[in-house]
């Protein structure tokens, strides 16, 4: 019963330790949501240039630079903006219609794509929704938004493309943020750089207005201790059930080749009742729970199923063999 009882112990742990890993999912899928898909060397450019937005992207279509995505952040209202793709398009999550798809940054016509709690408002004449936008009226295309992201489900986004009319922005009005490969190439990024006279960059941080205040919290420290301490735990409960099985092999009095086919059997008996619930919450986990980072649940999982028959084989084969002297 006892060792029943370990075996469901087990279970729930690794059942603990794949909800740890759900929920961190959540977060940085939520964050990452926030930074509207973009990744953690996203980089804004501060610049005070007077150069049109639409001559800007005119320019840079002309030049050979490694791929990246321009989102362009109007300085009086940070959830509207206007979006450049050159090869690399962070996708976001639509609620109906589309997002932008690579075309679109080449059209003569500017599409718009708005969150389901934008403050942007919107006319639907008959079925087609627009927005008003530089004294002209713009498709929306499609509805964003993700539970509990609330910058993202705030945001409106127009597509800008080399090929549009001149737009009555300038690089002054705007917070540029360049996101893509082109962040890890020096000579690309300084290319970029020169043609919009930027001044200084900084790391993108959706947090403020100007994106320059950077949020800093535990929730990684507390996730690794979270999965820490269920794998200690699992371990503890593994040499809980060796126990008995040692005091087995410590007052057995067989010899030679039969002891060694008892411990065989007492080995095979402990992975039982470990094995069995290490495969049982694999499988329940990857049925009930949403995990998005399954190698680090594989990996936690291999993991401790090494420990435990390491664990095992240690202490009924070679601890016990120093009491044989």
């Amino acid at each position: 019963m006892k060792k029943f009882i370990s075996s469901v112990i087990i279970f729930l742990v690794v059942l603990l330790a794949a909800v740890a890993i759900s929920k961190n999912d959540a977060i940085k899928y939520n964050n990452t949501m926030n930074r509207l898909g973009m990744s953690d060397d996203a980089t804004v450019l501060r610049t005070n240039s007077k150069k049109n937005l639409t001559n800007t992207v005119k320019k840079l279509s002309t030049m050979d630079l490694s791929s990246y995505q321009l989102i362009f952040f109007d300085k009086n209202n940070s959830s509207f903006g206007y979006i450049y793709s050159n090869h690399t398009l962070h996708k976001l999550p639509t609620i109906s219609g589309r997002y932008f798809s690579k075309t679109d940054f080449q059209s003569e016509i500017p599409f718009a794509v708005q969150g389901q709690q934008s403050d942007i408002p919107s006319y639907k004449p008959q079925s087609q929704e627009y927005i008003k936008s530089d004294k002209r009226y713009i498709s929306v295309i499609g509805n964003i938004g993700f539970n509990n992201a609330d910058i993202l489900n705030e945001q409106t986004l127009v597509s800008i493309s080399p090929t549009q009319p001149k737009s009555n922005k300038t690089l002054s009005d705007v917070v540029p943020v360049i996101d893509g490969k082109i962040t890890s190439s020096k000579h690309d990024l300084s290319q970029l750089k020169k043609v919009m006279r930027v001044s200084s960059t900084h790391k993108y941080s959706p947090q403020t207005d100007d994106f320059s205040e950077v949020q800093t919290n535990s929730n990684g420290n507390l996730y690794i201790i979270s999965l820490l301490l269920t794998f200690l735990v699992s371990i503890a409960v593994e040499i809980y059930i060796l126990l008995p099985l040692r005091f087995d092999i410590k007052k057995t009095k067989l010899t030679g080749d039969l002891k060694n086919n008892y411990r065989n059997g007492l080995l095979i008996r402990y992975l039982l009742f470990t094995m069995i619930p290490y495969a049982a919450a694999f499988a329940w986990s990857n049925w009930k729970i949403v995990i998005i980072s399954h190698s680090t649940f594989n990996i936690y999982l291999i993991l401790s199923v090494i420990a435990a028959i390491a664990v095992g084989v240690y202490q009924i084969y070679f601890v016990k063999k120093r009491s044989d002297n």
